[in-house]
């Protein structure tokens, strides 16, 4: 099956952002903290059926954290949702696996009572697992229809979210409904909203949704508002040049800078913000010159200004 991305390093990196230790992290999982050693440099990878969980306790997105490279089978979905083949017999309503060990091994389909109750075992759609069974069965996908313009339009700005911003693997769309309901203080998202919306198939996307969608990966609205690409370019730069300064910072890089080096470099980030975001533009400056040598008078109005 398609296995997740497991990088030790870069679990590592979450885990000190977190401000947990080793041993912190081991007894949360309820696994030895040799194991997660062995994990963080290299020496062996956790169970499939596991990284939900880590993910979870660092408060992480589980695609965020373990980015797949493909898209799931019966197997994925399974192991997303931190069951064994052995868990699965309560919701099949037989005495052994063998239901989903023969599905997922692609030898015969779940009935159509275990599909349902497996869809909502793992979370997701009867025609999510539909898709994951079929891909497990090595059966062609079926062809979706082309979205509206304006579906197209918010699935190109998500797709250019999770490249341009996030290394190709966005937060779950659990993670950005909660988030973006919480940072809005409204209830405009939900999972299978935010899953629609990336795959344009909302014609016409509510605002109250794009807004909260927008707050959820840090972006202003704007961003889903308009199509200059040049103001996409500026909006994501600015987004992943904020998250590789709090990267740089949780990993201790320039920990021997003096503080008032940091104090500069904090200053020069601002005051080139500042600077973009500005409403006085090229002619607005000009203006202000013509003023000040008017007079006293234009001098005085200059420094009230300043203030």
């Amino acid at each position: 099956m398609p296995d997740r991305v497991f990088d030790g390093g870069e679990l590592r990196n979450r885990r000190v952002m977190k401000g947990l230790s080793q041993s912190s992290l081991a007894m949360g999982l309820h696994v030895k903290v040799n194991a997660v050693y062995r994990w963080e440099n290299g020496l062996a990878s956790p169970p499939p059926e596991r990284l939900s969980a880590i993910a979870a306790f660092l408060d992480v997105g589980l695609d965020e954290l373990f980015p797949r490279t493909e898209l799931p089978n019966l197997a994925d979905l399974r192991c997303d949702a931190g069951m064994t083949q052995a868990d699965t017999a309560s919701y099949t309503n037989t005495r052994s696996p063998m239901p989903v060990r023969a599905a997922e091994q692609g030898r015969r389909p779940l009935s159509d009572e275990a599909v349902t109750a497996l869809a909502a075992a793992y979370k997701v759609t009867r025609a999510e697992l539909l898709a994951a069974q079929r891909r497990s069965f090595g059966q062609p996908e079926e062809p979706k229809e082309s979205p509206a313009p304006a579906a197209a339009r918010v699935a190109h700005k998500l797709e250019s979210l999770r490249t341009e911003v996030y290394g190709g693997v966005a937060p779950s769309d659990a993670h950005l409904a909660s988030e973006g309901n919480r940072r809005s203080g409204s209830a405009a998202l939900t999972e299978t909203t935010v899953r629609a919306l990336r795959a344009g198939e909302i014609a016409e996307p509510e605002d109250a949704a794009l807004d909260a969608l927008a707050r959820a990966h840090g972006v202003p609205p704007v961003y889903f508002r308009q199509d200059d690409p040049e103001i996409d370019a500026l909006i994501l730069q600015a987004r992943a040049l904020r998250d590789r300064f709090t990267v740089m910072v949780a990993r201790g890089a320039g920990q021997d800078m003096p503080k008032e080096s940091w104090d500069q470099l904090r200053d020069f980030i601002s005051e080139t913000m500042e600077e973009i975001l500005s409403d006085d533009d090229g002619s607005g400056d000009g203006g202000d010159a013509d003023s000040g040598d008017s007079g006293d008078s234009g001098d005085d109005d200059g420094d009230a200004h300043a203030v």
